[in-house]
């Protein structure tokens, strides 16, 4: 079978296939080769085999074969799973059978065809002895190395070993048959003649029988002939018959005896005749054998001969052939290498071409790009820099605003001396807000008015300045009137009006009065200004149904559905027919004017498109259905038409007539244009029509449109057409998700073009009315259906998510609707057809109907449509998860007791042993609910009988009678006019009463200013000093001693004061008379009458806005009862005024002063003389503005009176209407409501309204007016204070100023009589000015003169030798920073600079830059001192030496704790920086101890803060602070200072120490632990109950709501016990409630039992998870007695607030990086830092202590591989030890220190017989050492280091292993020898001395008892490596393997 594949493959893929069977199913499994079969079979195209690709990736595999098993099932080849699975694996034998197959289908054989196809290419081979192949074992040979001439000979080898290879075959064949030959004839030769036995003789016969039987045969002789088997057959039944007609006689049986013998005879005789026959010709055969054997061995040896000759002959061709064949080949070859050189340098150049054109187009794309990124660049950089341009404009205006709201302020601040009123500030504020100048444009204000009256012409740019002014103004004006409108401040009544009630009658009816003041204000402007109209919807009826359905496939279920549904009265509507319907009506109603052909077939042609083409298609169909059923109907009814009937042809309508079709016609014209014309019908003509078509049909309640629309387009014109409201557009709605999706459509409001939205708005009241357009998009449809079919609907998912893959956007918005039903089926069937149809219905009430209710009886039953036995689903519905919430609403909005019927099914559930039946309990329940439901209802109803609503509230609806056009136009102008005078007369009157109280800053200016220089006047009192003092100078000398003199001028000194003091009493009486004349120019009095009349104008205004609001009211509703407009108008009644002059007389032009003025201004001005403040108890206007308050209410209460009683006789004229009723029909009980009736209705409540109107608008415009009378009492209460405030402030300025001159008078008297009593002369400088006495103060006045004496030197300032002075430290400092600008230098680099400035500083010119002492230092113990201060390190930080430098010291932990929080204190952004000035405030540590009278300690601190700042200053005077506190974090313990920093870090003081903090720790890490511990108990139970739930979802439940509930605290526990015990009550009927739907109702009572049961006992338990819950249930079982024995207290360790624990790990790295950055950060000789990873691993163990993964510093201080020391000596020689045994068996082991170096000669390093110690004295060392010193250099035995079990492990740090040996050998007795102290000298090298042990002591006292089990024993460690040196072996270990906590190991120890 494989080689007749294999030949067949090769014909047909024309290229030999090699069959290797391991390579045969890898290569085949790509199906490529089966791919080229099918296409050289044209099965496949070439663009189907492209698809195939041969490739090794599985996944491409299993695509390919997906592809082939479809191209080999169109040929009836079919190919299973397991044969795709078996072939991608690469399984020969499957590949095999498919080849097999493939050859009978494609070649049309059978079987027996290739059966013998294979037999006949079995039989051409060669036939061999043993088996069919030969397989030879080849061995491969290297080929020879043969010369030129030897290699035609050497290639024509294999032609030449064929030929012998083929006679050598012809020989074996040849030789084979002649054996074969030779062997059959000696079989013939061998065999022997075998003679039969005779057979028995018959007996003898009688002669006469013998005479007889031969007669007889004479007659019939026996023929010997060859005969046929039909012959022999044809005898035999001859014989048979012949034989019947004999006779059986024993002659006839002798005769026949006889006749045997005779044949037996005869037989042998041919028998022996035939063996000699065979005998001779067997002796003829042999010898004709030989005979021919000899001729053929003659032939053979010819022809072989003949053959040999033909083979030489062509061996000979074949050879030149081969040759020619060679050179043609070789001239092949270089023809094509000529060839291909030639198209490889074409190709080359074409590449290069390419390339170059690649490389242009790169070029200019990388130009275009940069060009693109250049111009972006620009534009982002524009647009930035006009952002920032705006944001900067914006701040600028901003920050310039405050700035003058700030000023101004200062300013007011500053001339009222001081608060500022409440109305300037907010004013001020208002100026803000509104984004006006604060400051006054035009100033004063006053001239505004002056200049808008003004009529000369303005510059422009004065004109620009007004209407700047103008528009401050009505800014300020607007808002003031909105605050007034709005009783915003300073409105606010319960602050401006005292014991004001918000929540009084009067309150309720104004806002009832202002609401339906909006009605009837909005009413008019409506009708005024109306709405643009909206599109109408459909004129249909409401039906109930109303759906779509997509995806049917057949139009015979369409009948189907129409059965089902005409039970409902739903009609089935498809496109084609709507089509239909109106083409036949255009058609019919142009019967006879123009003959309409309705030719499908024409417009089959004529269309354009597919869908087109599709659509006329289907009407066609339709239309030949209807054509049948109407002719079949015609003919049923009229019957045949008689021969001779006449017919007219006389047209209905005349031609010339304009025929007016109906919409359903029009709409059929529309189409037949479009149809005729080969355009596409529009969706709007499609909807239009499908509207029509349901119109015409009668008696429907509901309707299914079937497969139309198909696209969110199509469906939004049909809702469009059908509710007059179109759905949001698809680029309008956010479709990322479904709740997004949901959520668009809720917030998406139609935007409509209104023109009048504007102006049809009101500034005085609100719309009442609720909006027109409130609620969100809502579909006109009750259904939308899709179906879907799939192959397998088991493999479908049940719950559809619909995404923009799987689904199209229609799906998707009514899904977000709610009203998506789609579905999968596999086959629709009746069943499937039923649940269709129930959807479409829409009933979704629970529990749902049967098919029985909802189609009729037996009528589903009875329908004739397919069915199948298949038990499998045939349909799953598929619903989006948006609708579950949106179909539970609808199924609750349809059904009035779904929810109960839910509740009592699930109550009703029975234990098996209970005998009542399930539906009895059913029915009872659901009786019991419909009673409830009752009930409920009439309860309800009676509520909503007893609660009144008023008119004007929120449900109250407004009465309708509908009022003329013209009269509602000329009362909403009348109203607009209203409204806008009365706010620009309020805002005017609220402009002039603020200009008066603005006044009121300037004139206290004003007047403060004159007094000021009236006060200031110069006088004459310095002339008079200056007489005096010129008169007594000029007194001689020798008289002043002389008491009489002195007598004379101490009077003339006493009559200069009196001269004094009487201008002094002058000054201040004429200063009072100047404040009393200010006082008499009444200026205040005017303003405040300017003022009250202002207000009484706003009471006016008010009284004049309520007439009209009346005369309103009255108009709107008389014009509404009435229908006609009233004649009566309402005129207001004027307020009187202040009046300054007396109206014109008939005797004179002018009048006199008015009486109330002139009384008001002298009982005003009265007030201000006698200096008594005005208040609201003595102002004399209030007296007038009552009686106009007053006078207002009065007029407002009488114009409320009379429309009250017009009111009620309105009231009682409609309550006399009677109106008539009438029945809807004779059966029928119910009663219609006619016009009359329905007017009476609104009447009343027009009546009502108008009512409620006119009581609003009396209380409104009463509290108005009362309000302006107690605003008016405020700003009359501020001029009156501020004013009185001012003059106070002049007499008190006049009163000190006088005061002063009497005291300076004083003053200067008692100055004149001292001078007088010493007999000094007086100084020309003595000044009196104004009310000061001034005497020069550079002259000694009456003081002795000072005798010139020795006078103390001062001390000079000794400096000690070794401080350093701040300056030096400061060229240090800028020496430093050119060398390391960052502080951080090199250690080798930082000596070389120190050394230099050491040698050569004290050659600058500025001085030395070290003190004297540093001088004397030698540079060469520079470095010393550099170890010393830094430690053996890399690199330094230089800031720190100069801190070192300035010696001061270190804080401790709580000064640098305080000095942080000053610094944080005054950087409140938390920067971390600080000013220099801050800085220097801020008091250091250094500065505590300092003498207050130490100038130079102070100067110097002074300096050293200066310094410290410049150290860490990042700019100019700003000082990173946090550096500084961190530089300054040191300790000489480096754990405390790394604590410190880390405390300067958090801000607050860290517990480092395991030993103080170590309980606190370990109880928050078990805190920690229990929580953890809880959170996943929690989070198991959570887990578990999640499931349950599910769980029971799934298994018991159809449908699910999820409700979160709100958690809501616990009652507090101080209240009484009865509250919270409701609290608890409440909380568990919550959950009772909650659960009703799972649990029976005894369980439920029972659960709800326990848990009310379980609150009231425990209401603090709170339980996290069940096993907590079991474990405190069993707690809550313990008797309370136990509970008081148990109880102890207990102290327990609490954590100190004031102190930290742990600290985040970003502050630990940040830290270490800050204070060792050459450790933490990597350094360029070292790449890599160890400690980064130590410290890391360290964290990452302690992190899990935490919650935030922060760190415990006392445990993070305490690990071995942070701060412990892991040196430890005795370990280190202890290993070395074992390790240098390992290597040879040692006698002695010499201990040496590596810093330990001898320095003689005469220390021997021997083998001493006792332990020694060789080192006896280091040179650097002062003191000697210890006798039992046995450290640094020692040798001991290998025998006695076993004995004392080696050093011990324990010592981890500096110290006490080498006493412990030495008290071990002590111990065991063995002696310690030492070398002599002057021979045994080393010396020691630079190192850093490690921290030493704190317990070495401790481990000293117990060296002898555990020596044993410490030492060599117990030794662990672990060799890292081991090098081998050419004088040392260096090998490396860790002496800490297990990571022990060494701390911990110490202290069990100890």
């Amino acid at each position: 079978m494989a080689e007749v594949l294999k030949e067949w493959l090769s014909q047909r893929l024309q290229r030999p296939i090699k069959w290797e069977a391991e390579e045969f199913g890898d290569k085949m499994k790509n199906g490529h080769i089966i791919a080229c079969v099918l296409e050289s079979y044209h099965v496949i195209s070439e663009e189907k085999l492209y698809y195939i690709r041969p490739t090794d990736n599985k996944d491409e595999i299993k695509y390919n074969w997906k592809l082939l098993r479809e191209w080999l099932h169109d040929i009836e080849l079919n190919l299973t799973d397991t044969d795709i699975t078996s072939i991608v694996e690469g399984k020969g034998s499957t590949i095999l059978r498919l080849f097999y197959q493939l050859f009978l289908h494609l070649d049309k054989k059978d079987r027996t065809d290739f059966i013998k196809k294979e037999r006949k290419m079995v039989s051409t081979l060669i036939e061999k002895i043993d088996h069919r192949f030969q397989v030879d074992r080849v061995i491969e040979e290297k080929e020879p190395v043969v010369d030129d001439l030897s290699r035609p000979l050497i290639n024509e080898k294999l032609f030449i070993e064929w030929q012998r290879k083929k006679e050598m075959q012809v020989k074996d064949t040849y030789d084979f048959i002649k054996h074969k030959y030779t062997k059959m004839i000696q079989n013939l030769k061998d065999k022997e003649l075998v003679k039969k036995e005779s057979p028995e003789r018959p007996k003898k016969a009688s002669s006469r029988d013998k005479r007889d039987m031969e007669n007889f045969c004479l007659r019939h002789p026996c023929k010997f002939q060859n005969f046929t088997y039909e012959q022999l057959l044809e005898l035999d039944n001859r014989f048979i018959e012949r034989k019947k007609s004999l006779v059986d006689t024993a002659w006839a049986h002798d005769y026949m005896d006889n006749l045997y013998t005779r044949m037996n005879k005869k037989t042998d005789s041919e028998e022996f005749q035939k063996q000699l026959r065979n005998v001779i010709s067997g002796s003829l055969w042999d010898m004709s054998v030989v005979e021919e054997e000899s001729k053929l061995d003659t032939h053979f040896a010819k022809k072989v001969m003949k053959l040999s000759q033909f083979e030489k002959q062509m061996g000979t061709q074949i050879m030149e052939t081969r040759q020619q064949a060679r050179n043609l080949a070789r001239n092949r070859i270089i023809g094509d290498s000529e060839f291909v050189e030639q198209r490889t340098v074409q190709f080359n150049l074409f590449l290069d071409n390419v390339k170059e054109e690649i490389n242009m187009g790169l070029v200019e794309i990388d130009f275009e790009k940069q060009r693109q990124n250049m111009l972006h660049k620009k534009l982002y950089a524009e647009k930035m820099k006009r952002k920032r341009q705006h944001y900067y404009e914006i701040c600028y205006d901003t920050v310039l605003s405050i700035i003058d709201y700030a000023t101004k302020f200062a300013y007011f601040k500053r001339l009222l001396d001081n608060d500022i009123p409440d109305h300037f500030i907010h004013e001020w504020k208002t100026l803000y807000y509104k984004q006006q100048p604060i400051f006054d444009i035009i100033d004063p204000m006053e001239d505004i008015l002056k200049q808008a009256s003004l009529e000369e012409e303005t510059l422009p740019e004065e004109e620009e300045i007004i209407r700047l002014e103008l528009d401050r103004q009505e800014a300020l004006n607007k808002s003031e009137f909105m605050d007034y409108h709005n009783y915003f401040y300073p409105w606010t009544l319960e602050t401006l009006i005292p014991n004001y009630d918000a929540e009084s009658e009067e309150r309720k009816y104004e806002y009832l009065g202002t609401r339906v003041l909006g009605h009837l204000v909005y009413t008019l402007l409506e009708i005024k200004y109306p709405y643009p109209p909206q599109r109408p919807p459909a004129d249909l009826p409401n039906f109930s149904s109303k759906a779509f359905l997509c995806g049917l496939p057949d139009r015979s279920i369409t009948l189907a559905m129409q059965i089902l549904l005409n039970a409902k009265k739903i009609h089935v509507v498809r496109l084609e027919t709507a089509i239909n319907f109106c083409l036949r009506r255009f058609k019919t109603e142009m019967i006879g004017c123009t003959d309409i052909d309705l030719s499908f077939d024409k417009f089959l042609v004529i269309a354009q498109e597919e869908e087109s083409k599709e659509l006329i298609k289907l009407l066609k169909a339709e239309d030949d259905i209807i054509t049948k059923n109407s002719e079949a109907n015609m003919s049923a009814i009229s019957g045949p038409m008689p021969a001779n009937a006449k017919q007219t042809q006389t047209p209905k309508t005349i031609p010339e007539e304009e025929i007016k079709l109906s919409t359903a016609a029009d709409l059929g014209q529309y189409t037949y244009n479009a149809l005729c014309s080969g355009d596409s019908l529009t969706d709007y003509l499609l909807a239009a029509m499908i509207v029509e078509y349901i119109k015409d049909q009668d008696d429907i309640d509901g309707f299914v449109i079937i497969n139309y629309p198909n696209t969110y387009r199509e469906g939004q014109i049909l809702e469009e057409t059908f509710s007059g409201r179109a759905p949001p557009d698809e680029s309008e709605l956010d479709d990322r998700d479904e709740i997004y999706l949901e959520e668009s459509i809720i917030k998406h409001r139609k935007v409509e073009k209104d023109p009048y939205k504007e102006i049809r708005i009101s500034k005085l009241v609100k719309d009442p009315h609720k909006k027109r357009i409130e609620k969100p998009f809502e579909s006109y449809f009750t259904c939308y259906l899709k179906l879907k079919e799939t192959e397998d609907i088991l493999q479908e998912f049940v719950i559809w998510e619909l995404a923009e893959d799987n689904s199209e956007f229609i799906d998707r918005f009514y899904a977000a609707l709610g009203i998506n039903y789609s579905m999968y089926y596999e086959v629709i069937e009746k069943e499937q057809l039923a649940l269709i149809c129930k959807y479409i219905i829409g009933d979704l009430s629970i529990p749902l109907k049967s098919s029985e209710n909802l189609f009729g009886e037996n009528v589903l039953s009875l329908l004739d449509f397919p069915s199948s036995e298949d038990k499998r689903t045939k349909s799953k519905i598929v619903k989006s998860e948006i609708i579950n919430g949106k179909s539970k609403e609808k199924i609750r909005r349809s059904s009035k007791i779904s929810k109960l019927s839910i509740t009592s099914e699930l109550e009703v559930v029975k234990s098996p042993d209970s005998k009542m039946d399930i539906a009895d309990v059913r029915n009872l329940s659901i009786t019991s609910i419909h009673e409830q439901s009752e009930a409920s209802s009439s309860k309800t109803s009676v509520t909503v009988e007893e609660v009144k609503i008023l008119a004007g509230e929120e449900d109250w609806d407004y009465g309708e009678i509908p009022i003329a056009e013209g009269i509602g136009i000329a009362l909403a102008t009348c109203w607009e006019e209203t409204e806008k005078t009365y706010i620009h007369d309020m805002q005017k009157l609220f402009m002039a009463i603020r200009l008066q109280i603005n006044c009121i800053v300037p004139y206290t200016r004003f007047i403060k200013d004159k007094m000021e220089q009236v006060i200031t006047l110069p006088s004459e009192k310095q002339d008079l000093v200056t007489t005096f003092q010129k008169e007594y100078n000029d007194f001689e000398n020798d008289w002043r001693d002389v008491n009489l003199t002195k007598n004379e001028w101490h009077c003339r000194v006493k009559e200069l004061q009196i001269k004094l003091n009487q201008i002094c009493d002058q000054r201040k009486i004429f200063a009072e008379r100047q404040r009393q004349t200010l006082i008499c120019e009444n200026w205040t009095l005017e303003e405040l009458t300017t003022m009250v009349n202002s207000y009484i104008s706003c009471m006016q205004t008010e009284i004049n806005r309520s007439t009209l609001t009346f005369q309103a009211f009255h108009d709107f509703y008389y014009a509404m009862l009435k229908r006609s407009p009233p004649s009566d108008r309402l005129t207001s009644k004027e307020l009187p005024k202040i009046l300054r002059e007396t109206d014109e007389t008939s005797g004179s032009k002018k009048g006199g002063e008015d009486k109330a003025f002139r009384q008001l201004k002298n009982a005003f001005q009265d007030l201000q003389l006698k200096n008594i403040e005005i208040d609201y108890s003595n102002n004399p206007f209030n007296v007038f503005i009552e009686n106009n308050v007053k006078l207002a209410l009065k007029v407002i209460k009488e114009t409320n009176d009379s429309y009250r009683s017009l009111i009620s006789r309105e009231y009682s004229e409609i309550a006399k209407i009677v109106p008539v009723t009438k029945k809807k029909e004779e059966n029928s009980s119910i009663e219609t409501i006619n016009e009359d009736e329905i007017f009476k209705l609104n009447a009343l409540k027009c009546i009502d309204e108008w009512t409620v109107a006119i009581n609003g608008e009396m209380f409104r415009a009463n509290l108005r007016i009362v309000a302006l009378q107690y605003k008016c009492f405020r700003d009359m209460k501020l001029f009156n204070d501020n004013i009185y405030k001012a003059f106070n402030d002049i007499q008190t300025d006049i009163n000190n100023y006088y005061l002063n001159e009497i005291k300076s008078v004083d003053r200067l008297c008692k100055y004149l009589q001292m001078a007088v009593e010493g007999g000094k002369r007086v100084p020309d400088s003595l000044i009196l000015e104004n009310d000061t006495f001034i005497i020069d103060p550079n002259l000694l006045q009456f003081y002795p003169e000072v005798v010139v004496g020795d006078v103390e030197k001062p001390r000079r300032d000794v400096q000690a030798d070794s401080q350093f002075k701040i300056g030096q430290l400061s060229r240090l400092r800028s020496q430093f920073k050119i060398v390391a600008p960052k502080g951080i230098a090199l250690q080798q680099a930082f000596i070389y600079v120190l050394q230099d400035f050491i040698v050569f500083g004290k050659e600058n010119c500025e001085g030395p830059m070290f003190p004297e002492i540093w001088r004397h230092i030698d540079p060469e113990q520079v470095p010393k001192l550099v170890f010393i201060l830094f430690g053996d390190t890399a690199y330094i930080d230089w800031r720190d030496f100069l801190i070192y430098c300035l010696n001061v010291g270190f804080p401790n932990i709580e000064e640098l704790l305080h000095i942080r929080k000053n610094f944080r204190c005054k950087d409140l952004e938390s920067r971390e920086l600080i000013s220099r000035i801050d800085f220097l405030k801020t008091k250091l540590w250094f500065e505590s101890d300092v003498d207050p009278d130490d100038s130079r300690r102070i100067l110097r601190n002074n300096l050293i803060k200066h310094f410290m700042f410049e150290l860490y200053e990042t700019e100019e005077d700003i000082m990173n602070y946090s550096a500084f506190l961190l530089a300054i974090s040191k300790h000489v313990n480096p754990i405390d200072g790394f604590a410190m920093a880390l405390s300067v870090a958090g801000g607050k003081q860290i517990c480092f120490s395991l030993d103080e903090c170590e309980e606190v720790i370990c109880k928050l890490i078990k805190d920690k632990k229990y929580r953890d511990e809880c959170l996943a108990c929690a989070l198991k139970c959570t887990t578990q109950f999640l499931d349950t739930i599910i769980t029971n979802v799934i298994n018991t439940c159809e449908g699910t709501t999820l409700i979160e509930l709100e958690y809501t605290e616990p009652p507090p526990t101080d209240d009484k016990k009865g509250k919270k015990g409701k609290g608890t009550g409440a909380k568990a009927k919550k959950i009772e409630s909650s659960q009703s739907a799972r649990i029976p109702k005894a369980q439920r009572s029972l659960t709800s039992h326990s848990k009310m049961a379980q609150s009231a006992t425990d209401v603090k338990t709170t339980f996290i998870c069940r096993p907590c819950e079991e474990e405190a249930e069993v707690v809550e079982e313990k008797p309370p007695e136990k509970e008081e024995v148990v109880e102890e207290e207990k102290i327990e360790i609490q954590p100190d607030p004031n102190l930290d624990y742990a600290v985040r790990q970003d502050v630990i790295w940040n830290v270490l990086k800050i204070c060792l950055p050459w450790h933490f950060n990597l350094v360029p000789q070292e790449k890599v830092t160890p400690y980064i990873e130590q410290v890391t691993e360290v964290m990452s163990r302690l992190e899990v202590d935490t919650d935030d993964k922060s760190i415990y510093i006392a445990k993070f201080v305490s690990d071995p591989n942070i701060c412990t020391e892991e040196f430890n000596r005795g370990r280190l020689f202890n290993a070395g030890f074992k390790e240098a045994m390992k290597l040879d068996k040692w006698q002695c082991i010499v201990f040496h220190d590596v810093d330990l170096l001898p320095l003689t000669d005469r220390i021997f390093y021997t083998c001493p017989i006792w332990p020694r110690n060789l080192c006896g004295k280091i040179v650097e060392e002062k003191r000697n050492r210890f006798r039992t010193f046995y450290g640094g250099v020692s040798v001991i035995n290998v025998e006695h280091f076993y004995k004392v079990n080696g050093y011990s492990n324990y010592y981890w740090g500096w110290g006490g292993e080498d006493d412990d040996i030495f008290k071990r050998l002590q111990d065991v007795g063995i002696p310690v020898t030492k070398y002599d102290e002057k021979v045994a000298l080393y010396t020691t090298l630079r190192h850093v001395k490690q921290q030493p042990n704190r317990y070495r002591y401790k481990l000293l006292k117990t060296a002898t008892d555990r020596y044993t089990a410490d030492g060599l024993s117990t030794l662990k460690y672990k060799v890292t490596s081991i090098t081998m040196k050419h004088l040392y072996t260096h090998i490396t270990v860790n002496i800490n393997p297990d990571k022990e906590n060494i701390q911990d190991v110490i202290r069990r120890i100890i």
